[in-house]
């Protein structure tokens, strides 16, 4: 249901943000879905700040944390804490999102929406079904792409990217397209 009615917001909303803090709750929401992945998938865990230049950008709530899966064929993940207070995260190389999205008054978007945004990506992201690539046309700039999807969703991204970073990122990167693979779970102590 759209609260602005037929019309949509009113100009001004979209520079407006009344309540920031309602996004709040996404923090603890994040921290408690890293500490259950930490625990049920064969990761490691570095928390600090540096851990990403891109997503580390403006005054931080607290220190970044970045789960690597013991598969190099699985992604890493990073979550940045801003003082928003909102979320930042990167998937595998180049896929990114921020939760909220924008976080103006006229997107109305709420916590609890972003909350299942964030898992839902995530999900994704730990079972595998995440795709990386890199596309350079014949001209002009290259692309950086990618897919997450499930049986119900799908959802992709695409930014440009200058040729000369494109070709030394398919260098780094050996080859495009990445199918990430679903995260090793992590074995129960004997």
């Amino acid at each position: 249901m759209n609260r602005w009615g037929p019309d949509g917001p009113p100009p001004e909303a979209y520079s407006r943000v009344t309540n920031s803090e309602r996004f709040r709750p996404l923090h603890d929401f994040a921290l408690t879905l890293l500490a259950q992945l930490h625990a049920s998938f064969d990761v490691d865990r570095i928390e600090g700040y540096g851990l990403d230049s891109e997503l580390e950008v403006g005054d931080l709530a607290r220190p970044s944390v970045r789960l690597i899966p013991s598969d190099s064929k699985a992604a890493p993940l990073a979550v940045t804490f801003t003082t928003f207070p909102g979320l930042k995260v990167r998937a595998g190389h180049w896929c990114t999102a921020a939760f909220p999205a924008c976080g103006c008054d006229a997107c109305d978007e709420t916590a609890n929406d972003e909350t299942v945004r964030l898992a839902e990506m995530i999900d994704d992201v730990v079972a595998g079904r995440f795709r990386e690539g890199i596309a350079i046309p014949p001209m002009g700039e290259g692309w950086q792409e990618w897919d997450l999807w499930s049986p119900s969703r799908h959802s992709s991204g695409r930014l440009p990217i200058d040729r000369e970073r494109a070709r030394a990122t398919l260098a780094v990167t050996e080859g495009s397209p990445i199918e990430w693979a679903p995260w090793p779970q992590r074995k129960a102590a004997s």
